[in-house]
């Protein structure tokens, strides 16, 4: 849809787009009838589900009342440029996002208190009356004028005990950065718990300016959820308590059962860290028991190693000069999932060199270990001096009354004795040592690479809603020949194998023409995120074709057919019947058979591919680069038997983050 500044949606004159969103776009607008200023937030995307999301969102916003929830004025739709436009009607928060006063610099304990305390009063609230908010986030936190919070966005919330899913990829829903580790485990569905480790990482970005994991990639970003231990806060806030850093990390904690029991519980254990005495004793969180599983707890301040022991990778990259960049004005749910990942450099960790006190600290304890070693290994250095030196009976005792050159000789046995004890005994320590932690360090290794690749086999799931929730480059039904987003893509169309239907564009195939390529002619892609729902009504296959041309017919060609199988291809001739197997048939259960409508979906990003069907990951990713930009297009292929019928609609292209 395009921006909407000076139309009237009813009473409500749009003066200034403010906020762009995947579903939704949010306008500064006036209200003529209560001589107001209000944000209207107008749904923009010709997607059923979206728009059934989008109501939803608005009847929810409707329903809650509490003082730190985003309240709802007005909703409607309304006739503009003959198309149905759907709006929802809230107050305009002077103060922005919380996101944009992050970006500005870290907030101070005090202000971060007040802010969470009103986010927790929302978020309680919320699971008070069975929602599950699901996307916590600091731009979904608004503020007005006088620095009150307001939790908004309930675009993706559900009620606890809903057994209905709002896309096909269920609970892996929400912003990268911010979602819980277990949400990526494939029964698992959000709960009160996920939404405080969400609740925990706003926390972290607001005390230290960082988000705790940033990585190049969205994958990365899960993996780091999943395994890694966050940079302990005090690196970024060097004078930071003890105390309050046990309050962050518990609220991050791997095992959702080691969390806090709720939102204010996290917020009134912060607050009262954060404003107690430096010389107070405040009693460490306690850690519940933990069952066994994937996840494993992270440690608290007590048992963080210093800064230096951390790998590398757990940190933000180091700062780069940048070009500058234009940033848009900040407005409502205007930002994009894993965004920070080119911010990383805002506030740059301190010189990890440096000394400071818990380097020092770090010292200590090493001299403490090295005593604690010393005076084990005196006793067993003495026991095997006294193996060594036992005496043995011989035919001649030495007299008792040895010479002094006689008692010098055995002095001199003896401590070259002890000597060698010791250094024996140090040398099957050390061994020993050395053995068990090279044994530890490769389980731990093991199990960190399964369950990272565990994490980048289930997360990708995750991105492909990121990837599709941007503005598309193009999306069209398929069912009007006569839409001019249709016409302008130049699709074939005759009357024997490339028609428009109410119910889609059909491609047949068969006995004479038994490999049949439709394509849009009208626009090219390189790098991009397609999608399209398919139907064999009949025959043999199916599937989308990209990057393609014709004369040759040439592409990368996702085929799929009636019986739960497909298979990935390439070839510069397909007219010719040659074509390289990518990846050859193979069963998937995300694929319904018959003539049940399936999603195909596919991201390419020069020669790396990746593939989904009805939103789920096919693993593993194809790196070809045989073909690099082209055409959309759709295929049907005759075997034998009965011709060949595929429906495809709801097509839609997007660009590349």
């Amino acid at each position: 849809m395009a921006d909407l500044e000076g139309k009237n949606l009813d009473r409500y004159e749009l003066r200034q787009l403010r906020g762009r969103g995947g579903m939704a776009d949010v306008y500064l607008a006036y209200d003529s009838h209560f001589e107001r200023e209000v944000a209207v937030k107008v749904f923009k995307r010709e997607d059923e589900d979206l728009l059934r999301r989008f109501i939803r969102e608005a009847q929810l916003m409707a329903s809650l009342h509490n003082p730190h929830l985003m309240p709802v004025y007005d909703t409607g739709t309304c006739r503009l440029d003959g198309m149905n436009v759907y709006y929802i009607v809230m107050p305009f928060m002077d103060g922005g996002t919380l996101r944009a006063r992050i970006r500005r610099a870290p907030i101070p304990l005090k202000q971060a208190c007040r802010y969470l305390r009103d986010i927790a009063d929302a978020l309680d609230y919320m699971h008070g009356q069975g929602i599950i908010h699901r996307d916590i986030k600091s731009s979904n936190v608004l503020l007005d004028a006088d620095g009150r919070c307001y939790l908004a966005d309930f675009g993706i919330a559900r009620t606890a005990n809903d057994s209905t899913q709002l896309t096909s990829t269920g609970n892996v829903l929400g912003t990268v950065d911010y979602i819980a580790p277990e949400l990526f485990e494939s029964n698992y569905r959000a709960d009160e718990r996920s939404d405080y480790y969400s609740l925990g990482v706003l926390l972290y970005e607001m005390v230290t300016g960082h988000l705790p994991f940033v990585a190049e990639n969205q994958i990365a970003v899960v993996a780091m959820h999943v395994n890694k231990l966050p940079p302990p806060p005090h690196i970024y806030v060097p004078n930071l308590s003890p105390a309050v850093e046990n309050v962050m990390l518990r609220a991050l904690e791997k095992q959702p059962e080691a969390r806090y029991g709720s939102a204010n519980e996290l917020a009134t254990a912060f607050c009262r860290a954060s404003t107690a005495r430096p010389t107070a004793k405040l009693p460490a969180a306690s850690v519940q028991s933990q069952p066994s599983g994937a996840f494993t707890p992270s440690t608290r301040r007590q048992t963080v190693p210093p800064p230096a022991s951390y790998p590398p990778t757990s940190y933000p990259p180091a700062p780069r000069p940048t070009p500058a960049v234009a940033v848009p004005a900040d407005g409502y749910y205007g930002e994009s999932p894993g965004q920070y990942a080119a911010q990383a450099s805002l506030y740059p960790p301190p010189d990890l060199q440096k000394n400071h006190p818990a380097r020092t600290q770090g010292w200590i304890v090493t001299m403490i270990a090295i005593i604690i070693l010393l005076i084990i290994a005196i006793p067993v250095s003495y026991a095997v001096m006294k193996t060594i030196n036992r005496p043995v009976a011989v035919s001649t005792p030495v007299p008792p009354t040895a010479t002094p050159d006689l008692q010098s000789t055995a002095q001199a046995a003896t401590a070259t004795a002890v000597q060698q004890a010791n250094g024996s005994a140090t040398a099957v320590a050390q061994s020993t040592a050395t053995v068990q932690a090279k044994a530890t360090a490769t389980a731990t290794a093991k199990k960190q690479a399964t369950a990272t690749a565990q994490a980048k086999a289930s997360a990708t799931a995750g991105v492909i809603q990121t990837a599709t929730a941007a503005n598309p480059l193009y999306s069209d039904a398929l069912s009007n020949p006569n839409d001019a987003n249709t016409q302008a893509a130049q699709w074939d169309t005759n009357l024997t194998t490339c028609s428009f239907h109410d119910d889609g564009y059909h491609v047949t195939a068969n006995q004479l023409n038994t490999f049949v390529g439709c394509h849009e002619a009208g626009k090219q892609f390189q790098n991009f995120t397609a999608q399209v729902d398919m139907s064999i009504q009949s025959g043999h296959s199916g599937g989308l074709f990209f990057r393609m041309d014709v004369g040759p017919l040439k592409g990368y060609l996702f085929e799929v057919d009636d019986k739960g199988n497909y298979k990935i291809s390439v070839s510069k001739n397909y007219d010719l019947g040659s074509m390289t197997v990518l990846r050859d048939w193979t069963a998937s259960p995300d694929l319904k058979t018959g003539t049940n409508k399936n999603r195909l979906q596919v991201i390419a990003r020069d020669g790396t591919l990746l593939f989904y069907i009805n939103g789920m990951y096919q693993p593993a990713p194809i790196q070809d680069a045989t073909l690099n930009g082209g055409d959309i297009g759709f295929l049907a292929a005759w075997d034998q038997g009965e011709k060949t019928t595929v429906v495809y609609s709801n097509v839609s292209v997007y660009p590349l983050s």
